[in-house]
C-alpha cells in the first residue's frame, strides 16, 4: 500500500481544476518523485467522489466501482498516493471514516483549499448558472444565507469550518492541512507553489503550461446566461449534455473570451460573507490546522456600492454580449460545417461509386 495518501478534498472554486489538470498532466513526473496519481482519466477522482459520498445505483451507472479501483492502484503503489476532488468536501462525517479506512494501512493527509467567500461566491453562483440554477445573484445569495441551497453550490461544499469538523472525524487536525487560495493581484502561480509545499513535489521537471483556469465570465455575460436558461428544452436539458453544450461550450467557449466585467456581491451581502470568512479564521486558528499561505488571504476585501451587479444588467448591454457570442457561433459552425464536409468528400472519394467517377473523370483527361 501507498505510505501516505494526499486526499485533496476541494473546496469547490478554489483553483481546483488548475491544480487537477497539473497534476494529471505531469504523472510521469510525479511518479518519478514516487507520488501515484491514479485513474484511467480525470473524471475518475470525480466518480471516486460520488461513491465515497454513496450516491445511487442510478447516478454511478457503468462507473460503479470507480473508488475501488482507486484503492487498489493505490494499495499495488510502494509511495505516495494523491486523490483529489472538490466534491470530496460534502462527505459526511461517517463517508470521510470510511474512505479513510478504505485506504489503511496508508496515512492519509487530507488536504483543503479555501478561499475568501466575497471572492467565492461569484464564482460558485456562476458554477451552479452553467448547470442547473435558474436563480439571478441576489436571489442566489439570500437562498445560500437562508441555508436552502443544497448540493455543491450550497453551504455543504462551502462551509470551512463545518468541512474541517466534518473531516476531523477521519483524521487527527495535525493531518488536515488548510491552503489558502491567493487573492487577487498575487504573484501568477503562486497557488501552485504553496501546492507544492504542502504536498512536497519538486516540479523543477514539470510542465507548468499545461493547466488552465478555470475562468469566471463577466456580469453581463452571467445575465445572458441567465436569460437563456428558460428557454433550454428536450435534450439540452440533460446532465452530461448540459454539461458539454451550457457550460463547456456556451459558458467557457463563447462567453468566457468576451473578458466581461469581474462582479462581487452586493455590500450587504459581502459584509455578512465576510463575517463568515472572519469564523473560518477563527476556528482554524482554533483548530490547530497546518496552514500554507496566509489566513489574512480569507479576509474579505470591502466592497462599496456602484460595480457591476448581474441583476443589474439592462436589455441593451445583454444585446451587446448576445451579438458577440452569435457571432462567435456562426464562426464555430463555419468552421464544422467545413470539417465536416471535408470528412464527407473523402469518404465519398472510398465508395465504389466514388472511386467509378474518379475513374471516369481520369479516363476522359487522358482521352483528350
Amino acid at each position: 500500500m501507498a505510505r501516505r495518501v494526499f486526499l485533496h478534498i476541494g473546496l469547490p472554486k478554489t483553483g481546483t481544476t488548475f491544480l487537477q489538470t497539473t497534476m494529471w498532466e505531469n504523472r510521469p513526473g510525479l511518479a518519478r518523485q514516487g507520488f501515484l496519481y491514479p485513474g484511467r482519466n480525470r473524471m475518475e477522482h470525480y466518480r471516486a467522489s460520488q461513491e465515497v459520498r454513496e450516491a445511487s445505483a442510478k447516478a454511478l451507472g457503468k462507473h460503479a466501482g470507480t473508488w475501488a479501483r482507486l484503492v487498489r492502484d493505490l494499495a499495488a503503489w510502494d509511495g505516495n498516493g494523491l486523490v483529489s476532488h472538490e466534491f470530496f468536501s460534502m462527505a459526511t462525517p461517517a463517508q470521510a471514516r470510511a474512505a479513510v479506512a478504505a485506504l489503511a494501512p496508508a496515512e492519509v493527509q487530507v488536504v483543503v483549499t479555501v478561499r475568501s467567500y466575497v471572492l467565492q461566491f461569484p464564482a460558485v453562483w456562476q458554477e451552479a448558472l452553467k448547470m442547473n440554477s435558474s436563480l439571478g445573484f441576489d436571489e442566489f445569495m439570500e437562498e445560500a444565507f437562508a441555508g436552502r441551497l443544497k448540493g455543491a453550490w450550497g453551504w455543504a461544499s462551502q462551509d470551512i469550518p463545518a468541512v474541517l469538523e466534518r473531516w476531523s472525524a477521519a483524521v487527527p487536525p495535525e493531518r488536515l492541512t488548510v491552503v489558502t487560495v491567493p487573492p487577487p493581484g498575487a504573484p501568477r502561480g503562486l497557488l501552485w507553489e504553496r501546492w507544492r509545499e504542502a504536498i512536497g513535489i519538486d516540479d523543477r521537471e514539470f510542465d507548468l503550461d499545461v493547466s488552465y483556469a478555470n475562468e469566471s465570465i463577466g456580469a453581463a455575460q452571467a445575465a445572458l446566461l441567465l436569460r437563456v436558461k428558460p428557454l433550454l428544452s428536450g435534450p439540452l436539458t440533460s446532465g452530461n449534455v448540459r454539461h458539454r453544450w451550457v457550460r463547456q461550450y456556451f459558458g467557457h467557449e463563447v462567453l468566457v473570451p468576451q473578458r466581461g466585467d469581474r462582479f462581487t456581491p452586493r455590500p450587504e451581502h459581502a459584509a455578512r460573507l465576510a463575517e463568515r470568512s472572519a469564523e473560518a479564521v477563527a476556528t482554524i486558528r482554533a483548530g490547530g490546522y497546518p496552514v500554507v499561505g496566509d489566513l489574512d488571504d480569507l479576509v474579505s476585501p470591502t466592497v462599496r456600492d456602484g460595480g457591476a451587479y448581474p441583476d443589474d444588467v439592462t436589455d441593451a448591454e445583454m444585446v451587446e454580449v448576445a451579438a458577440r457570442a452569435i457571432e462567435q457561433m456562426i464562426r464555430d459552425v463555419k468552421a464544422l460545417t467545413e470539417e465536416r464536409d471535408a470528412l464527407l468528400r473523402q469518404v465519398e472519394n472510398r465508395t465504389p461509386t466514388g472511386l467509378a467517377r474518379r475513374a471516369l473523370r481520369r479516363a476522359r483527361r487522358e482521352d483528350g
